[in-house]
């Protein structure tokens, strides 16, 4: 890589680093796609994000905005808020989208926040790779996550992005039991995580010591625990009726037994006035 750019890089590093996050260096294979997560404080909630495009943060050139455009050609950004994440997906990459872009969050009168991500495009196979980049688990399974790398010096690791890192042959990440397995024959470092929670969903990534590819991870509860949400939630809902139901039935005699006996009173004063006018 060229100096100036390295030293850009360096400069950039420095400068909000603290308040945005993300991966830093991610190789993607021509007419492949790729998510990128970009993390940010919780002050950061409200205001705008955005992903740009150049070696100098300060005269890059905005792709994508939370506010407008969430989407342009190939590129679209969607911002959670509850989870402190905003992502940014680009498919069909070419060539010529090898770059350097911008994890970055607007502020009013003052320097935007930001950090940057080394996005390189290749013809053959990338140097470090995943399946798929988005992972479904039921809650207290475990998942098995396949990162294939090439030629590297540096030990695999498992990250959580914003969290800790696992390497050798296992660890515990945030308290989940992670077991690991690098083929070296094959190139696969192969990660398992035993006993997930729903907590357990959000982003992580896999390391060679200089690329890093990002997997999502979503944990969701068991069907049979949601049949029993719904079911829990018809029978207060059906409770709710049968309490309405009687209140109106009681409301109901009640009036007619005012009523019957307005009528009854009526009838014996008509009777009264009758005798005394005879």
């Amino acid at each position: 890589m060229d100096p100036l750019m390295l030293l850009f890089l360096l400069i950039a590093g420095l400068t909000g680093a603290d308040s945005v996050s993300s991966v830093r260096r991610v190789t993607v294979q021509s007419g492949g796609s790729v998510t990128i997560p970009c993390l940010y404080e919780d002050r950061h909630k409200d205001h705008v994000k955005y992903w740009c495009r150049g070696i100098d943060w300060r005269s890059c050139t905005t792709i994508v905005r939370t506010d407008s455009p969430q989407k342009k050609d190939d590129v679209s950004i969607r911002d959670d808020p509850d989870q402190r994440v905003f992502t940014v997906t680009m498919n069909n990459l070419k060539i010529e989208n090898d770059d350097i872009y911008w994890c970055s969050v607007e502020i009013s009168g003052d320097f935007d926040d930001g950090v940057s991500v080394n996005l390189s495009v290749s013809d053959g196979s990338p140097e470090l790779s995943v399946d798929k980049q988005e992972v479904n688990a039921l809650e207290g399974d475990s998942i098995g996550v396949q990162c294939r790398y090439g030629d590297r010096s540096s030990e695999m690791k498992w990250c959580k992005i914003g969290g800790s890192c696992v390497s050798g042959n296992s660890g515990r990440l945030d308290g989940r039991p992670v077991e690991i397995r690098d083929d070296k024959v094959n190139k696969v470092f192969s990660v398992t995580m035993w006993g997930l929670e729903r907590k357990d969903t959000g982003w992580y990534w896999c390391n060679d010591g200089y690329q890093q590819i990002p997997v999502h991870i979503t944990v969701n509860q068991p069907r049979s625990n949601r049949w029993e949400q719904v079911l829990d939630a018809v029978l207060k809902a059906g409770t709710g009726v049968f309490y309405l139901s009687c209140t109106i039935i009681a409301l109901q005699l009640h009036w007619s037994s005012c009523r019957k006996r307005g009528s009854n009173q009526r009838e014996e004063e008509g009777g009264a006035n009758t005798n005394h006018g005879s």
